[in-house]
């Protein structure tokens, strides 16, 4: 059978700016490495046969387990979203004092990340469709 898409939610996967993305990729390496960790701190703990001191009857196996989870808990950085957040609002606040309009706080990741800007001739930004027709550099028409 064929899954059916829900219709009232938007598909925003397409429009993920370039620090998102970065953010995801960073988050799996992140997430990787903690469950790398976690792993050789739970095999380190069963090899020396670490106990619960609260409970000396326990498996280390056990004990050793909730160890790695709350390690795995622990290692996920609740702050990278609002140290995002506040970067970019400085930003925008940099962009408004030199008089840039700035209506989307995406738009200022979006610019940040741009290696070459094109404008028309009222300095108005385009969607990317712009297309060019002649260049003089260099003494060189093209």
């Amino acid at each position: 059978k064929q899954k059916k898409k829900c219709g009232c939610l938007p598909d925003m996967s397409a429009s993920a700016t370039p620090l998102q993305n970065s953010l995801e990729k960073l988050g799996g390496r992140i997430g990787i490495m903690a469950i790398g960790v976690c792993v050789v701190i739970f095999i380190i703990g069963v090899a020396m046969d670490r106990t619960d001191p609260s409970n000396p009857d326990s498996p280390a196996w056990l004990y050793m387990i909730l160890i790695a989870v709350t390690l795995a808990v622990a290692a996920i950085p609740e702050g990278i979203p609002l140290c995002v957040t506040i970067s970019l609002s400085i930003g925008c606040k940099d962009m408004v004092s030199k008089n840039v309009l700035v209506r989307k706080l995406a738009a200022v990741e979006t610019l940040g990340s741009a290696s070459v800007i094109c404008s028309d001739k009222t300095g108005t930004l385009t969607e990317g469709k712009m297309t060019m027709v002649n260049m003089y550099a260099g003494g060189v028409d093209y």
